[in-house]
């Protein structure tokens, strides 16, 4: 444990008293979590990463901070009010490598980002336990597009944050799954989206972080950029969806301003009035990738069969689909695919 900030300090050890736990000396090499008040844990923690991140080894990192200090970040455990974000950090399962996150934007609506996640979580799945997560606060549509929506199970709204992260085990065994390895927490179409709201914190980000504290892979449906939701807190990859016009290109440089590492994904068709590389170009992106709008994707996406469409990936544009999401996914899969 390294919190210099004494008031602070005291209520972490409150925390570890009640867990019965010890706390380890700074520099103890035996240790497989840090809690720090540092913005910057430093090489020996990994670096400066959020709560349940990965540190050098293998070793997580919880950074805390006072309520007094009015520090505004997702990844902070904010003590004493956030005392059960820390109490479900301690007794997450603690292995070495935590999961990934992939977060996907729309800089347009309509652009097919939602799409895209669903296919990124289906391709991940048949390499590591995958949660396609709708963090999109107005969006009711992850678990359409891969035709779970009448299953029973647990929704974004039934997470409660002011509790803490959810225990990992419980959270998968109550997901609605796709498929083998592939669970979807969404959100619900049968409340008030309003009133749900206004009654409780969001249970999004907690979720995700039990999840990738597990070990497994969590792909956020984020929707469009700047609509509000918890962002791309916590996202190892971010990308970036927009269309090939001037709409598009405005959007998606707007985005990347936000998130300078974001992958740019192009959804092209006919008509289009620039190049997919004219719209990379100007946006000045890394890396970038092309997506043709094809009737046929639209199409199994509609009717909910977009996981089995991957399976077969007879169709030109599904196999499409499948390359590019297959390319997103390089070095965020342990061992690759």
């Amino acid at each position: 444990m390294e919190v210099g900030d004494p008031e602070l300090d005291a209520d972490v050890r409150a925390v570890l008293a009640a867990l019965a736990l010890d706390a380890a000396d700074p520099g103890d090499q035996a240790v497989d979590l840090v809690i720090t008040d540092r913005a910057d844990p430093g090489p020996g923690a990994g670096g400066g990463v959020g709560v349940g991140s990965a540190g050098g080894g293998g070793v997580r990192v919880v950074r805390v901070a006072p309520d007094r200090a009015g520090v505004d970040d997702d990844e902070v455990v904010h003590l004493p009010s956030g005392t059960g974000d820390l109490v479900a950090a301690l007794m997450a399962p603690t292995h070495g490598t935590p999961g990934a996150q992939v977060v996907v934007f729309g800089a347009v609506g309509g652009c097919g980002a939602s799409t895209l996640a669903a296919a990124l979580a289906v391709r991940a799945a048949a390499s590591v336990r995958t949660l396609l997560l709708e963090t999109d606060p107005c969006g009711t549509g992850a678990d359409l597009v891969l035709g779970v929506e009448t299953e029973p199970g647990l929704r974004v709204e039934d997470v409660r944050a002011d509790l803490g992260g959810p225990d990992p085990d419980a959270l998968w065994e109550a997901v609605p799954k796709a498929r083998p390895g592939l669970g979807v927490l969404a959100r619900s179409r049968t409340r008030d989206e309003t009133a749900a709201r206004a009654a409780v914190t969001d249970g999004g980000p907690g979720a995700a972080r039990s999840h990738r504290a597990a070990g497994g892979l969590v792909v956020g449906d984020a929707g469009v950029v700047g609509d509000g939701g918890p962002g791309a807190a916590g996202g190892d990859v971010v990308v970036v969806v927009t269309r090939a016009d001037l709409q598009g290109a405005v959007a998606a440089d707007r985005a990347v301003r936000r998130f300078p590492d974001a992958i740019l994904v192009v959804r092209t068709g006919r008509g289009d009035p620039l190049h997919a590389a004219d719209v990379a170009e100007s946006v000045g992106v890394a890396r970038w990738f092309v997506l043709p709008e094809i009737p046929g994707v639209r199409r199994v996406v509609g009717v909910g069969g977009l996981a089995s469409a991957l399976d077969r990936g007879r169709a030109g544009g599904v196999r499409r689909l499948a390359a590019v999401a297959d390319a997103l996914l390089e070095g965020v899969i342990p061992d690759g695919r």
